[in-house]
């Protein structure tokens, strides 16, 4: 199975500075190289982290010159491998490299919390920094001398993933273990949002009316009213629909609720579904932000 591992550092502006390629066979350099930004000149930010300077690129080529090299060696390969690799597809693609959509994507980030992270009690989506995840499965990787060169970035993400395919000890071809890997870790994802999904809803009563909060692991500590939701964020948003009528002349977020809307509010339950939840979130979320920001303006 012919995998490459790549890396990318970039400008504040999300520009390629630096692409190593290598293959996962023989840790072999498939391509490497720096590059001259379009358009940023100076990218503080991220020159502090990878330490790239508007002076080592000003006579590296052009992503436009390289691109024919990139996309050959991209489009011979099975899979690619990376860390936290979906923020280095979108450079490539935001380079106008083209990257097919039938190529395997191997995230290692995503088996290093499968098969280590989940042990030590790391939660879905907060998996440390590469340098982290290598001192946890045993290997020396310097924060400040080695870590953010794209080319030892590479390297290191190679090791973990052998050592997590080793940890994964399916006795399999590399590529069965990878599609096994594939199936527990959607499976585990989707229990995980699942289990993220379901929390409480509670009323506090205030002064000027009731306050409504969405809690994952346990009611409001002073809450009035609770109710265990499957589809929390999806309740929050239709509660907050069924009460908006009651909201507050000086602040929307404060209900002014009456004995029926109390009684809605005790009796509501719903069913969880992922797409629904998913959507909801974001609705909610967005909402807050607005209704904060209305509630500042005049105030």
């Amino acid at each position: 199975m012919n995998l490459i591992c790549l890396d990318i550092e970039a400008t504040d502006n999300g520009e390629m500075l630096e692409l190593s390629i290598i293959n996962r066979a023989d840790c072999s350099t498939a391509y490497h190289s720096y590059f001259r930004p379009l358009t940023a000149r100076t990218w503080p930010n991220s020159q502090a982290v990878h330490h790239i300077s508007p002076e080592m690129v000003k006579n590296a080529p052009s992503i436009k010159k390289e691109r024919p090299a990139i996309e050959s060696i991209i489009g011979k390969a099975d899979g690619i491998v990376g860390f936290a690799v979906d923020n280095d597809i979108r450079y490539l693609q935001g380079s106008n490299i083209a990257v097919s959509d039938d190529i395997r994507i191997i995230d290692v980030r995503d088996w290093f919390w499968y098969y280590k992270g989940r042990h030590l009690d790391i939660e879905f989506g907060c998996v440390p920094r590469l340098a982290k995840c290598a001192e946890l499965l045993g290997f020396e990787f310097s924060e400040e001398s080695e870590a953010h060169s794209a080319a030892n970035d590479t390297l290191m993400t190679i090791k973990l993933f052998d050592a997590l395919v080793a940890e994964a000890n399916t006795g399999l071809p590399l590529e069965d273990t990878i599609r096994e890997f594939e199936i527990l870790f959607d499976e585990e994802r989707r229990l995980y949002a699942e289990r993220m999904a379901r929390g409480f809803i509670s009323l506090i009563r205030t002064q000027k009316g009731y306050l409504l909060k969405n809690n994952h692991q346990q009611p409001a500590s002073d809450a009035e009213f609770s109710i265990e939701v499957p589809g929390r964020f999806q309740a929050e948003h239709d509660i907050r629909e069924k009460f908006r009528k009651r909201e507050t002349a000086t602040d929307s977020r404060i209900y002014d609720l009456r004995k029926s809307d109390i009684e809605f509010f005790k009796s509501y339950t719903n069913s969880y579904d992922p797409d629904k939840e998913e959507f909801y979130r974001h609705l909610v979320k967005a909402k807050k932000k607005a209704k904060s920001g209305l509630n500042l303006l005049f105030h």
